[in-house]
């Protein structure tokens, strides 16, 4: 026993004085040979998605820990393609979640806006290919690729739920804050899908901007992913950013149900400079009636840009114009947002509390009930 002791205590002495000898860190090698991915054992299925169970729980995709030869907590990252692109089109996959779980589910609805995200057209069958990567450390080291399963799916035409985009970013007046008096894209009043804002933006080097859903809320976020347009809601992580290449006037047309949108240089060097009239909301909804202008606030940012915030709005009609006068005037049929032409119909008003916006360079305004 005691020459056993002897002998342990020299093996000791020997690995501690060759350690400090050459004064190194101990270090953990991950070897390829003793690693093996996450084994997905959901099976390849069939989906049926209908819209009115949207909220119900649709699939659940499960794996097998992943294997390393240390014993380290393993993050897995949930990845979606369109089927039979091998994960290999141009577009990237989409990021649907990031998880130290070992499975991850989807509702009708979320799975349905998938589909139509990866590109699988309404009442079309398609197939959307999923797999798990996983990853140590928390740089995403040592990644490895599961193997794939398959979902065939028949999506159904959405119709979003009506909602607001707001601009936000380093290219836009209110910078990088998410609740800085932001201002909306209008939505097309005869269809709720579809956004435009024409205005000021900043551009060059890394300027650039998002859209919002919920003033205050960075979630849900719009922006490009893949050169496509994107959701986080739908991509599970935040989308790439928009830009422009040089300061100036353009016009934004986005598609939140197809996932479009472009941009284009609009010009604005013959538009009139209102700053010396100044523009108002008048009507029999508004706190002067049809006899008194109330005044917008003209942004500083961009001086084809006007608002009002908290005005309190009474059930009637309203219109806005320019000067306190009747010369130039701008209204529209559709209420909440819309188009304004000169001389137009008066703007139907519900009572409420708004933020109330209009651009002078297209007549477009937005009514945003607080």
């Amino acid at each position: 026993m005691k020459k056993i002791s002897i002998l342990l205590f020299a093996c000791i002495a020997a690995l501690c004085f060759n350690a400090c000898v050459e004064d190194e860190e101990p270090t953990f090698v991950i070897q390829e040979s003793q690693t093996e991915g996450p084994l997905i054992v959901t099976a390849n299925s069939t989906v049926g998605l209908v819209k009115d169970l949207a909220d119900q729980r649709a699939f659940t995709l499960v794996w097998e820990d992943a294997g390393y030869n240390i014993n380290t907590p393993i993050t897995y990252t949930i990845e979606a393609g369109l089927g039979g692109t091998n994960f290999e089109t141009t577009l990237d996959p989409a990021v649907i979640a990031t998880t130290s779980d070992r499975f991850y589910n989807w509702t009708i609805g979320e799975l349905n806006n998938l589909a139509i995200g990866l590109g699988i057209e309404p009442d079309n069958e398609g197939a959307i290919d999923l797999r798990v990567i996983s990853s140590i450390g928390t740089n995403g080291g040592s990644s490895i690729k599961s193997n794939a399963t398959s979902l065939t799916v028949t999506p159904y035409a959405t119709v979003l739920p009506q909602k607001d985009l707001f601009l936000v970013g380093s290219a836009t007046a209110p910078g990088w804050e998410n609740n800085n008096n932001n201002p909306p894209l209008v939505r097309d009043p005869s269809n709720q899908n579809v956004f435009k804002f024409t205005g000021r933006f900043l551009g060059g080097g890394d300027i650039a901007f998002k859209f919002l859903e919920v003033l205050g809320e960075w979630q849900p976020q719009w922006g490009l992913s893949g050169g496509s347009l994107a959701s986080s809601a739908t991509l599970g992580s935040d989308p790439d950013t928009f830009s422009v290449a040089a300061e100036g006037y353009y016009t934004l047309d986005v598609n939140i149900q197809d996932l479009t949108y472009t941009v284009n240089a609009f010009d604005a060097s013959g538009a009139t400079d209102y700053t010396a009239q100044g523009i108002g909301i008048i009507g029999d909804s508004t706190p002067g009636g049809w006899d008194n202008d109330t005044d917008l606030t003209q942004s500083a940012f961009d001086p084809h840009l006007w608002y009002i915030n908290g005005i309190v709005l009474t059930n009637g009609e309203g219109k806005f114009r320019a000067n306190n006068a009747w010369d130039v005037n701008w209204g529209a049929d559709t209420a909440i947002t819309g188009y304004g032409t000169a001389g137009g119909p008066n703007i139907p008003v519900a009572a409420g509390t708004y933020n109330v916006w209009f651009n002078d360079l297209d007549g477009s305004y937005v009514f945003i009930i607080q």
